[in-house]
């Protein structure tokens, strides 16, 4: 009886978050008209995807043992770079590399400062955001960059990827898919992943055994920056254009999406794989709660309090694994 009962904690325990899942799907698929239908889950897909592949490297910095405030900001500033160089070559590719440029500037800044430097995460990261806003604005005037009426290949592959399909699958997903794939080998497959696990499970003991501490946290920086930037030209080609706020809203839900990733597995700390689940169910709740018609501040509330269960709940299996 005992050894039944241990089996029940350790499933629900290790598969709690999955079963949360499936369960917020199933009370949407009831409640909720037109939720289960194909065509809701390929928009849920498109939904996740700008999520997901921003929390993936969110997933890097929490995992190393860093925080990142300025994901949100950057968002908004690449998607500025992107369409101001989109518009002015009509490359596409050109337009990207500007965009993922600049996400590595701003991921190496991040690191510099909060790994060599040494401020706290919090503050240099915060920092950065806030000077990452200023410049936004200044270019923009707080105004949108649109892209409608413009024309060429660029604009061309850019519509695609908003509204194209691979083998059933909406583009936005299988671009999700691809990043997805190259976190999970990354952290779970190589020795980049490994010291990462380690930095962030214990500094000290890392360092003692001459791991680059610095090193490796930089990196996790530079890694979230560039997961930010596929994230602003899919944010491009969801909306048309560069909204200087757009991708401002993602802190607080890739948050709550890796936090829910510590709960996953019972290992008290941020996968992939959890953070993919995490991402599920936050994209999951904004989508059957517009489809219930409910409004936008009760949605923050909601994810408000997501995030303060998944923390508690992380806390908890830390203490207990400690």
């Amino acid at each position: 009886m005992t050894l039944n009962k241990d089996k029940t904690k350790y499933f629900i325990r290790r598969y709690g978050t999955v079963i949360v899942a499936m369960l917020v799907f199933v009370f949407f698929s009831i409640t909720a008209k037109g939720f289960f239908t194909a065509k809701n889950v390929m928009l849920l897909l498109k939904q996740m995807s700008n999520l997901t592949i921003i929390t993936m490297g969110f997933t890097f910095v929490m995992a190393v043992g860093g925080f990142d405030m300025s994901v949100g900001y950057a968002c908004g500033l690449v998607g500025i770079v992107f369409v101001k160089v989109l518009l002015a070559t009509g490359s596409f590719w050109l337009a990207v590399l500007a965009g993922l440029l600049t996400g590595v500037v701003i991921g190496v800044l991040n690191g510099t400062l909060c790994s060599y430097i040494g401020l706290p995460d919090f503050i240099g990261t915060f920092a950065v955001g806030s000077v990452i806003y200023g410049i936004k604005m200044m270019i923009t005037e707080g105004n949108p960059l649109y892209i409608n009426g413009a024309t060429g290949a660029g604009i061309d592959t850019l519509k695609l990827i908003n509204t194209g399909f691979v083998l059933g699958v909406p583009v936005m997903a299988v671009v999700m898919i691809v990043v997805v794939i190259i976190a999970y080998t990354l952290m779970e497959k190589t020795k980049l992943g490994r010291r990462v696990y380690s930095v962030g499970g214990n500094r000290e003991a890392s360092m003692y055994a001459g791991i680059d501490v610095k090193k490796y946290k930089f990196i996790c920086y530079v890694i979230s920056a560039l997961c930010v930037s596929v994230t602003a030209v899919l944010v491009v080609a969801r909306l048309n254009s560069a909204q200087p706020t757009s991708g401002e809203g993602y802190l607080m839900d890739a948050i709550s999406a890796v936090y829910l990733s510590t709960t996953m597995f019972g290992e008290g700390q941020p996968t992939i794989l959890g953070s993919v689940v995490g991402s599920f169910i936050i994209s999951m709740l904004s989508n059957g709660m517009t489809m219930l018609g409910m409004t936008y501040y009760f949605q923050d509330i909601t994810t408000g309090v997501v995030v303060i269960l998944a923390v508690l709940i992380s806390v908890i299996m830390k203490r207990k694994g400690n």
